[in-house]
Parts: C-alpha cells; structure tokens; sequence
C-alpha cells in the first residue's frame, strides 16, 4: 500500500521536468442480476460436503443475486526519449476495481491456497491494496531488439493462459515482474523472458518462485497465416512456502517445476477464419498427496475458434472447446483452469457463485475447466451496434464415480464417491448487445439463460437436488480513454 502510494506520487511529480504524461484507460460501472444462482430448487440453508455442487444459500434463504461493481485501469505513459519509453497501470481494489456500495475486496476464491496457484503457472502479484501499482515498466528500443523491464501484462494466443486484459471490461491480467527481450527476424517474432514471481520465507534462492520462457511466433500478412509456441518453466524452490489443502489436510508443496507448452495457431482464407490453441501443462506440483512423493501434473486443453464473415454486417462463429479435469485418482493432478478473462458463456463458468454467500470470495473469480463445450453465435455489426446472439452446450469430462475418489472441480476438493455423478452441465441461450456512443463510450447488456444440467444435481448422497433453470442480466456502461 506505501509503495503504491509513493509510485503514485512519483508519477504525479513527473511533469516538472517537462516529460508530457500521456494518459490512457478505461472506467466501466455495470450491474449484474442472477436468478436462481444456485440451480436447485431447494431454498433452505444446508450444509454441503466436499463432493457436492450445492452452493450455500446467503441469509435470508434468496436464491437471487443482485449486486454492482466498477472496472478502474489507469495507464499513464511517458516518452523519456527516443529510445525510452515508461508506461504503468494503476488501479484500485480486487480485479481491476471492485463491487459498488463496499471497499474491501478479497482475492481468495473457496479453492486451492494461493500458494498451489503460483505453483502451477499462474500467479497474481497485486494485493488487495485500496490503490494497486498492477503494471509499471521500462521500454527500451534498440537496433537489434526491444527491452521491456519491470511489472508487465503478458499475452498469448486466443488468451486461454496468458492473457494482458486489454479487452473491454476485463478484470484480470497475467502479470509477471522481468525482462523480456522481443526479436524480429523477418516474418518471426522471439521473445525470450525472466520473471521473478515469489520471495515468500526469504530472500535467498531456497524460498523463490521463478519463470523462465520464450515465445516464438511466426505471421505471414500475405498468406494470412499465424503460428507460435510459448514454452516456459516455473519453478519454486523448497522453501517457497507453496501449500495446498485439496486432500483436506494444508500441505506445503516443497519444490515445484512445471513446463508449460502452449500452441497457436491462425489461418484465414476468404471469409473464413479459424485459430487454435493446445496449452499443454506438464511436471511436478510437489507434496501435493502426501509429504513424502512430488505429485506429477499433466493437464491440457484444445480449444478452436471459427469465424465466417458474410459481409462487413453479418458473421457466424463456431467455437470447441476441450479442457481437461482430474479423475480423482491422486496418481497425478490433472485438472486445466483457463484464465479467467477466458469466457464461453454468460452464466456457465462466468461467477464465483460461492462469493454469493461468503464475502472472503469474489464474484469474478470463476475459471473454464473440466469441459467439454460447443458454442454457436451470429454476429450483427451495423457499425454503432453490436449483437451477438449464441447457443452453448456443455459436458463435464470427469465427474464422481461410485466407490472411488474424485475431485470438485468448483471447490478443489478431493472425496470418496458415494454415488454416480452425470455428467451434464447444461446448455445456455446468451444474447449480448454493445452499442458505441462515441469513440470512447460503449453502452451495453447481456442476458443469458442457463439450462441446468443433472451434473449439479449431484450431492453425494442417496437424494440428489433437484435442478432449476437460471438467467442473469448485465447493464453497463465502459469508457475507454
């Protein structure tokens, strides 16, 4: 919180050494109202297990939610010189802002510690500061390559892993503290990085979390032709103080080392578009079963995305998707979370529905995983207005079998099945409109309407819920400047 203040104030001092400060960002304030959320129809307050996707009721014993929030990025940037240029991004609370009517954001979802995230490849450095310094860097240009160094967004592919949070109404951002070099040679793109992620005990090499990668990419503006791979490692070493409490019991993980392997893919011809992206997680998540064997970790996704333009109004797109889960067996943790800007749909996957009732968790933090899902949307442009209206169908790829251990998904828990598990998520109509005001302000809504399916039925028990339809609606209003 000091520093943040201090930077601030460093910033606001810039101009007296006639350094023009150039500012940009986006301010979004929205309200968001969700029926039935938790899709049962039993309105009385229980008390769930480790194996049921029942959410807890909020006092009172309403099954709706209402509530509204606000997106702040402020991003000042300075050209020191030619060959110098410095850029940040302030903003403030959890997620790039927070929720309208309270202050105080949490940044723990009901899921693993903070701690097994940076273990795995994805880590958040900003805290739950009032004023957050969530991006602050150097740009220097040289004959031979780029330099860019300090706390910067990363991105990558269709955004399923590293995503930067530049899109509209965003609340997240892969954020690393490094140097990255970017080379062009040609048609190739090499960006080889270093990251500092974590120094938690102390500050010597036995208790830091590190990332080393390179991405490498290829484009073709002739041939409308893309091609990349993201390789990284990230590793802790065994005084990190990474822990995990999926078994039940908080373990610390000791010594990690995951590779991540991230393939891209684009090719358009005509009208035509497709891209792909293949993550491929691989390694060791350490005592993640026990205190003595490092667990393997071996989770992946594929996901498509298709795009036929008619014309310059009317568009079709049709998007597959594949994203691992864990079978529950604890011979190695499989499950894939996407990153949690990546969204498929308006309700499935969209909310924390668990932040509903528990304060210590936030409504946004709600990852795609163990799915199987298509998605089929027309698109309308007219120019000021956008209207996209898709169908999504959805299907768990892991779910609890009788007799044998299995993992929630929603909380990270692993439990002893009792009973069989379905495993159909559901299928959900969305309708989204954007219409653009002026250059800098977009005004817009979504609804969607979420068929339930039986996989959150299930209870782990003889007498499973009964499932209910949802809907949700969203209003807001985005300026980007």
């Amino acid at each position: 919180m000091k520093s943040s203040k201090i930077a601030l104030i460093a910033l606001s001092t810039l101009p007296a050494f006639a350094l023009p400060i150039d500012w940009h960002g986006e301010f979004q304030v929205d309200t968001h109202r969700i029926e039935e959320f938790r899709n049962i129809e039993d309105a009385t307050a229980g008390t769930p297990g480790d194996g049921s996707q029942e959410v807890n009721l909020a006092g009172g014993e309403k099954s709706n939610a209402s509530f509204q929030t606000y997106i702040l990025k402020l991003k000042p940037e300075i050209v020191i010189n030619d060959s110098t240029t410095f850029k940040a991004e302030l903003t403030t609370g959890y997620g790039h802002g927070g929720r309208l009517g309270e202050s105080n954001q949490s940044k723990r979802k009901n899921s693993n510690t903070t701690g097994f995230t940076s273990a795995l490849y994805n880590y958040d450095t900003v805290s739950d500061s009032s004023l957050n310094l969530t991006q602050a860097y150097a740009v220097f240009y040289a004959d031979t390559a780029t330099y860019t160094v300090g706390r910067q967004a990363t991105n990558w592919g269709l955004g399923a892993l590293h995503n930067n949070g530049e899109d509209m109404s965003t609340r997240h951002a892969t954020i690393r503290d490094g140097i990255t070099i970017d080379f062009k040679i040609g048609n190739f793109n090499i960006s080889p990085y270093y990251a500092k992620i974590s120094s938690r005990e102390n500050l010597t090499k036995s208790a830091r979390v590190k990332e080393t990668g390179v991405k490498i990419f290829y484009n073709n503006l002739d041939t409308d032709f893309s091609f990349g791979l993201l390789y990284a490692k990230n590793r802790a070493s065994n005084f990190a103080k990474l822990e995990d409490d999926s078994t039940g019991t908080v373990r610390d993980l000791g010594k990690t080392d995951v590779t991540v392997t991230d393939i891209y893919f684009k090719k358009g011809v005509g009208n035509f578009t497709t891209e792909v992206e293949i993550p491929l997680l691989s390694g060791d998540v350490g005592h993640m079963f026990n205190d003595t064997d490092a667990a393997k970790y071996k989770a992946k996704a594929f996901l498509v995305h298709n795009t036929y333009n008619f014309n310059s109004n009317h568009a079709i797109k049709f998007n597959l998707g594949k994203v691992s889960g864990d079978a529950g067996t604890k011979s190695s943790y499989e499950a894939m979370y996407l990153h949690p800007n990546f969204q498929i749909a308006n309700i499935l996957f969209r909310y924390n529905l668990g932040a509903v009732a528990d304060k210590n968790q936030n409504v946004f933090d709600s990852y795609v995983s163990n799915v199987f899902y298509a998605k089929f949307a027309h698109v309308y442009n007219s120019g000021s207005w956008t209207w996209e209206n898709s169908v999504i169908w959805a299907r768990a790829e892991e779910v609890a079998k009788a007799g044998k251990s299995a993992y929630n998904h929603t909380n990270s828990k692993y439990f002893t099945a009792n009973y069989d598990q379905k495993d159909d998520l559901g299928f959900e109509i969305d309708s989204n409109f954007k219409y653009q005001w002026n250059t800098a302000v977009t005004i817009g809504g979504n609804f969607g309407y979420f068929f339930t399916g039986d996989y959150f039925a299930y209870t782990n028990e003889a007498q499973e819920n009964k499932t209910k339809n949802s809907y949700a609606l969203k209003a807001f209003v985005n300026v980007k400047f």
